[in-house]
């Protein structure tokens, strides 16, 4: 008998704290504090993004390079007479660093946004951007995929939805892969046969 499987995205012992992989690192600047100022702390710390924080420590803003590009490249403004109050992107998007890696996922992914403001505790704590994520998804793939090759099909039940992951047969990553003699196949590579018994 064919049986479909679930990912153990959502299986607790799976799950990937942001505090485990965010920059703890943070640079700051004030709304004061010029463009210019800003693109120079992102190249001398290697970054992308920089918080703006009020005298209370509180996140108002963010500034990326993408705002930079926006707002002073692409407009020739004068980088020393610009402020970051003109140019960063408000409110902040913020996740506790509690919040799993796949919730963060989902939540960038909604607001349209690269970067994540992580909190501790109500104060900022870190940073997390799209490439931190990148980095560790494809492990988190890999460790599902090697876990369900262990669970064996004879444990799993009908009722659970198609995995997402890499396709063994044409290595495209498809959210409807099929577990079938030890290997993840995706609908278009799966023999015409096989998906007819599970229908």
């Amino acid at each position: 008998m064919f049986y479909k499987v679930k990912s153990i995205f959502d299986r607790k012992k799976f799950e990937l704290a942001l505090s485990e992989i965010m920059t703890t690192k943070v640079i700051s600047i004030t709304l004061e504090t010029s463009a210019e100022v800003c693109a120079k702390l992102m190249v001398e710390n290697h970054i992308g993004s920089i918080i703006v924080l009020d005298k209370n420590n509180k996140a108002l803003g963010i500034i990326t390079k993408e705002n930079l590009i926006k707002n002073v490249i692409a407009a020739n403004a004068d980088a020393s007479a610009v402020l970051a109050l003109d140019i960063m992107s408000s409110p902040v998007i913020t996740a506790p660093q509690t919040m799993t890696v796949i919730q963060a996922m989902q939540l960038m992914s909604k607001q349209r946004i690269r970067h994540l403001v992580i909190l501790k505790g109500g104060k900022v704590a870190g940073m997390c951007s799209d490439t931190d994520i990148f980095k560790v998804v494809p492990q988190l793939i890999m460790l599902e995929q090697e876990y369900l090759k262990v669970l064996g099909e004879s444990q799993i039940t009908e009722e659970l939805p198609d995995l997402a992951g890499y396709c063994d047969d044409c290595k495209e990553f498809r959210d409807d892969l099929i577990f079938h003699q030890g290997l993840y196949i995706c609908h278009n590579c799966a023999p015409v046969g096989l998906l007819e018994r599970n229908e």
